[in-house]
């Protein structure tokens, strides 16, 4: 993880800032945290998710399909309601 380093120019910058360059500069901070966050999250294809549920004793391949086929349907309704 990467740590945000406040320079002495940049802390002079914002002492000066006015409220509208304030709320432009912490916005921008928060966009390239949250960008750099997302590039951090570890993620699985569907076909390691399917190899890893196949893993589990008493579960086959259909029902394998049947639980990637609902947590795809969760991921589209999250997105629906996120975006």
């Amino acid at each position: 993880m990467r740590t945000y380093e406040l320079n002495r120019k940049t802390y002079k910058d914002v002492r000066k800032m006015d409220h509208g360059q304030m709320s432009a500069f912490c916005e921008d901070l928060y966009k390239r945290g949250y960008e750099a966050g997302k590039q951090e999250v570890i993620t699985l294809s569907d076909e390691e998710i399917t190899q890893a549920i196949l893993q589990v004793k008493g579960i086959g391949e259909k029902k394998a399909n049947d639980i990637l086929q609902a947590l795809n349907l969760a991921k589209e309704r999250k997105a629906l309601t996120n975006g």
